[in-house]
């Protein structure tokens, strides 16, 4: 049950980002609210995969340099277009991610975070990817209505719409 609920918590977050991924025009692509900010569309780039990657790195632990260096690479083929299309990629890999995984291992599997931080994988799921696809789709939010979206609305960001 738990494991199912972590699930239903990582695909409302790709559902709400793929309902805000229509709202992004070509203008917002390069909006950088301050120096050494992401800009909208780095920001896309890194809500496009990071949620797979950190159950990569949690469940498989496997990623050396040179698969970082591919997953970077990867990430800067993303575009307005295909940002939806490579959300539902990331739902398919974390499916695949959490079907690794059993009730047990989310209680009592230990694992590090990229910041060395020990806990549970169950909460290290909550910690990483459901918190960063949140706040970074927030953030993405943000940027659309600082760059001159006053039509979108809290809705566009938190209610699911069919």
């Amino acid at each position: 049950m738990y494991k199912q609920q972590l699930l239903q918590g990582l695909q409302r977050e790709i559902f709400l980002l793929k309902q805000l991924a229509p709202l992004i025009s070509e203008k917002d692509l390069d909006f950088r609210p301050a120096e050494k900010m992401r800009s909208t569309m780095e920001l896309m780039q890194y809500l496009s995969g990071i949620g797979a990657v950190m159950l990569r790195w949690f469940i498989k632990n496997d990623l050396t340099p040179e698969e970082w260096v591919k997953i970077r690479e990867y990430r800067k083929t993303l575009t307005r277009e295909n940002f939806k299309e490579r959300l539902d990629e990331q739902m398919e890999e974390m499916i695949l991610f959490m079907n690794m995984i059993s009730e047990e291992d989310l209680i009592k599997k230990e694992v590090e975070t990229p910041w060395k931080e020990k806990m549970a994988l169950g909460t290290a799921i909550i910690n990483c990817p459901i918190k960063w696809l949140a706040s970074y789709r927030m953030q993405l939010f943000t940027y659309l209505k600082m760059n001159g979206r006053p039509e979108i609305s809290t809705k566009e960001a938190w209610q699911l719409q069919e």
